[in-house]
């Protein structure tokens, strides 16, 4: 399947819970956006059981700024980011794929660029944009040293091909191909990560890491720009702690991802107790990269430190294990359905990239 099996354009899904007070901008910004020749254009909007009058809001607002191009609500009952995205995909009716979440605003020319981006780089999978900030009251300081995991900035350096095997991406902006998602799904992926209240994060990597094993390539462009909206609220440094410590639970289903892999490059079968085993050292290499003095630290004398946050993570990471480890198995041999035939014609060149 290639993108000739779909209309040319872009669906474009936006995933929101309770987010009507942020529509408004993020709609303006959508309803603005030029078309390239001869594509069509599509807003998926997906609401994940919000409680705030979000689809009626939605659709009386996307009407008064002129419906530009077709608005489709579909609602989404299950809490969680990952049942939202998987929903807004499955409909997706173009060629190409836009996440937007309910904070960022496409600029104008998003689509076009996009489209030439994909035109000029057949092999890419995964189109990654950079993110300009927009605060709300100021630059905190913890913002102007940890940026990326704000979303500000870019995800990687320099402009161009992500390095090899390189799965972290970011959600917001990322242009896919319908047809590479719909290959996916015939093959039964669907997202770990993502589907708890609270823990919307992960499905972008998992996504990537996918992409990777079709054989795509991820490519990033400074001309592919977005804003995003920063609310004093949401830019603080326990919002912070919380990115990492919900990073820790996505860690944990990474691991699950690397397991099936090195398991099939050295043939070996999993069982339970071997997948304990494999988590057992993690944890143990990812706690030894600490001394006592900076575990310690961590709990009695918290501070706003680098290092406390990337403990923070190992912490949750480790918890992470302890809850779900007993659906381990089963998790496995979901992604073992999906990803044992990409690995039949990739086991040789993927190699992986470990968590950052």
């Amino acid at each position: 399947m290639n993108d000739k099996n779909f209309v040319q354009g872009f669906s474009i899904v936006l995933c929101t819970y309770n987010g009507r007070s942020r529509l408004m901008p993020t709609l303006a910004h959508l309803a603005a956006l030029a078309l390239p020749n001869d594509a069509k254009a599509e807003l998926i909007l997906v609401d994940n059981a919000s409680t705030d009058d979000t689809e009626r809001f939605a659709t009386s607002t996307w009407k008064d700024l002129g419906e530009p191009f077709p608005l489709r609500i579909m609602s989404e009952a299950r809490p969680g980011k990952g049942y939202a995205v998987e929903t807004g995909y499955d409909a997706a009716r173009y060629s190409y794929i836009v996440t937007v979440d309910d904070d960022n605003w496409l600029q104008a020319d998003y689509l076009v660029t996009a489209a030439e981006l994909l035109k000029q780089h057949p092999d890419v999978g995964i189109l990654q944009g950079h993110s300009v900030g927009v605060f709300e009251a100021g630059v905190p300081e913890c913002v102007r040293q940890f940026e990326s995991y704000f979303v500000v900035g870019g995800p990687i350096a320099q402009p161009g091909y992500f390095p090899a095997n390189d799965y972290h991406v970011w959600g917001a902006g990322m242009v896919i191909r319908t047809a590479d998602w719909v290959q996916l799904r015939r093959l039964g992926f669907a997202f770990l990560t993502s589907k708890v209240p609270g823990k919307a994060a992960g499905e972008d990597h998992e996504t990537a890491i996918a992409l990777l094993l079709l054989g795509r390539k991820i490519y990033y462009s400074d001309k592919l720009q977005y804003q995003h909206f920063m609310p004093a609220e949401r830019i603080n440094w326990p919002k912070l702690q919380q990115s990492f410590e919900v990073y820790g639970y996505v860690l944990y289903h990474l691991n699950l991802y690397s397991l099936v892999i090195d398991s099939y490059k050295k043939k070996k079968a999993l069982t339970k107790v071997g997948v304990r085993k494999y988590f057992l050292q993690s944890l143990r290499k990812s706690f030894r990269e600490y001394t006592l003095k900076q575990h310690t630290a961590y709990w009695i004398r918290p501070k706003a430190e680098y290092y406390q946050l990337r403990l923070l993570r190992e912490y949750s990471y480790c918890k992470s294990f302890l809850k779900l480890s007993e659906h381990a198995m089963q998790d496995v041999n979901t992604l073992k359905k999906w990803m044992l035939p990409l690995l039949v014609h990739r086991s040789e060149t993927f190699e992986w990239v470990e968590a950052i």
